[in-house]
């Protein structure tokens, strides 16, 4: 669940056509649970509520209080995500109910947990603070100290905070420490990190400082690298003024940390920071440095996610279409099974509804084809806005920011006009890709294809890219066979020799060189190919490329590449009766292929 979804929704799957086949109601209640839990997790809440309130029909047919207790805990917390606070706050009150009923008082004790997180979420102190009391009075009574317990206090010290009232958000913090000492480990670091972040808040720099170095020194002594580095990074932050040089080695000790336990999101925070710090050294090309590393890891994490999410939500769609065709089915099989008890006459008025039934099916199945194509193109569409062009646009303002704000020299002004020069060519080329995919998505690719000589379209592809090619110093070779004739849509043609070349100007180094050109085949086709001696593309880019999926990548100049332009190659090609394939070595260069049908005449 946590990093496979669909993988997840697989062997839950199984795990529910075994119950159905057995009969066996708990286990097929509490799998399609796990089902909602596990959409829930990757966002998907139309699909989570569903599961979940399937899962609560069965639970309170078979009278099972506790299993329907869960349900209502669940569906509370989602609906408490989606800022639905009455909702919220009526299924988990009968959560807390039911628990209690059934003697369950650490239910019932997170249940009420859960609701002051709903209300504190959505800006009800007060109540939020009423719940959080009753579950502290709970654990407090309880023999042996939780990790509940700490999270409880944790929770209403942040209320505290968020009030203004930072004494007694001390206080309840302070106690959380005492308490975590008698068991010490991860929750005592963490502990002392969230003092210290109070503390500084509170512009109490030197009482920080010493929490923080606490932190440290404990996180050191209980082998907690991920709390080391918390510190670290707060450390820095507060000696950045005084002792910048301390600062960058602190920050440099967390980056290392940072990237032996292979965490992104840290390592991302890790560069923010380094940014500050060289902003205030004015080491501005250290800085936009840091920036871009923030940049990168924040898009391949959004990316990650954006990929586990839509893979959990095609499979859990799958399956919940298969399962209502198939209860659909079953209550149609019945329904003709008694009729044929009544009369032929019934019995043929039953295979029409069968007919017409089947054809319902089928429509129903085509629309939902289209809806999940529809949704694959609203999940890519946002990616790539939300991921790809935010990493330009928000370097492009960094830059300009400290353009306005700091005095620089002609130098630093033509550097930084060259970064924005690169920002700003990547989203337009974006911005053009994204327009013509989604197009070609939407309505279609629509092919005008005629017989044409490919020479003078190639030429005019190489001559509007001479210019990005110069830049470079990258030679473009045009070595196509004379008196060639294609049947292919011309516009086609062009985009797709327009965006290969593009590509390969993008990884080719400064000073290389790329040939186009083409050989006939005895197959009724001519392949034309497109190779450069840049970077070349190693095994696992390669099989993106076959999935026919997009990946981020950066080219030798810097260059920022999407893959939409790959994506809408690949469309084209096959809309054309082409092929298309690579033949690449990493460090050796690559070669595109494109096979297009040849003219008759």
């Amino acid at each position: 669940m946590e990093g496979q979804p669909d993988s997840a929704v697989h062997y839950a799957n199984e795990g529910i056509r075994l119950a159905e086949k057995r009969n066996d109601q708990p286990a097929q209640a509490a799998l399609l649970l796990q089902l909602g839990r596990i959409n829930e997790l990757y966002h998907h809440g139309l699909l989570a509520k569903r599961f979940y309130q399937e899962a609560i029909g069965i639970y309170r047919e078979l009278r099972d209080a506790e299993g329907t207790a869960r349900c209502d805990d669940a569906l509370g917390q989602l609906e408490g995500a989606e800022k639905m606070v009455p909702l919220a706050a009526d299924e988990l009150d009968k959560a807390a109910r039911l628990y209690a009923g059934q003697r369950d008082s650490s239910s019932t004790a997170e249940a009420w947990e859960e609701l002051g997180k709903v209300y504190a979420e959505n800006g009800n102190s007060e109540k939020a603070l009423q719940y959080y009391q009753k579950a502290l009075a709970f654990y407090e009574r309880r023999k042996e100290t939780s990790a509940a317990y700490f999270v409880v206090l944790e929770n209403i010290s942040n209320l505290y905070q968020k009030k203004g009232d930072s004494a007694t958000a001390m206080r309840y913090l302070d106690r959380a420490v005492h308490s975590s000492r008698q068991r010490p480990g991860e929750t005592e670091v963490r502990l002392l990190n969230e003092e210290g972040v109070v503390l500084e808040q509170e512009k109490d720099p030197l009482k920080a400082l010493a929490v923080f170095k606490e932190a440290l020194a404990d996180a050191k002594k209980y082998q907690q690298p991920e709390q080391q580095a918390e510190a670290l990074i707060h450390i820095a932050e507060l000696l950045r003024q005084q002792d910048s040089r301390a600062s960058l080695a602190d920050l440099e000790t967390a980056l290392d940390i940072a990237g032996k336990l292979h965490e992104p999101q840290l390592e991302a925070k890790i560069y923010a920071a380094l940014a500050g710090v060289y902003r205030q050294e004015k080491n501005y090309k250290e800085a936009m440095t840091a920036l871009e590393e923030q940049h990168r890891l924040v898009d391949s994490l959004l990316n990650a996610d954006t990929t586990r999410d839509i893979a959990a939500m095609d499979s859990s769609y799958v399956i919940e279409s298969s399962r209502e065709k198939i209860g659909g089915l079953q209550r149609v099989n019945k329904q003709e099974g008694r009729e044929l008890w009544l009369s032929i006459t019934l019995f043929i008025l039953a295979l029409m509804g069968a007919a017409g039934l089947w054809f319902y099916l089928r429509k129903v199945r085509q629309l939902n084809e289209e809806l999940k194509t529809s949704n694959r193109i609203k999940d890519t569409l946002f990616s790539v806005i939300g991921h790809d062009l935010k990493g330009p646009a928000g370097s492009a303002a960094q830059l300009f920011g400290l353009m306005e704000t700091e005095d620089f020299t002609e130098t630093e002004l033509r550097g930084m006009i060259g970064e924005l020069r690169l920002q700003t060519t990547a989203s337009l080329e974006l911005l053009q890709a994204l327009f013509e995919w989604g197009k070609a998505q939407l309505q279609g690719v629509k092919v005008n294809a005629a017989d044409f000589d490919p020479g003078p379209v190639v030429e005019r592809c190489i001559h509007l890219l001479s210019q990005q090619a110069a830049q470079k110093n990258i030679l473009v070779n045009n070595e196509l066979s004379q008196h060639l004739r294609i049947h292919v849509d011309a516009d086609h043609f062009e985009l797709v020799i327009r965006n290969l070349v593009s590509n390969a100007i993008k990884f080719t180094h400064p000073g290389g060189h790329i040939e186009v050109g083409s050989q006939a085949t005895g197959n009724m086709e001519i392949i034309f190919h497109v190779r450069d001696n840049g970077i070349g593309i190693n095994e696992a880019q390669q099989e993106v490329f076959r999935t026919g999926q997009m990946q981020v990548s950066f080219g030798t100049g810097r260059e920022k590449g999407s893959g939409l332009g790959l994506l809408l190659v690949r469309d084209f090609v096959k809309a054309n009766q082409g092929r298309i394939w690579l033949e690449s070595y990493e460090g050796n260069g690559t070669t595109f292929f494109v096979a297009f049908p040849a003219a008759l005449s």
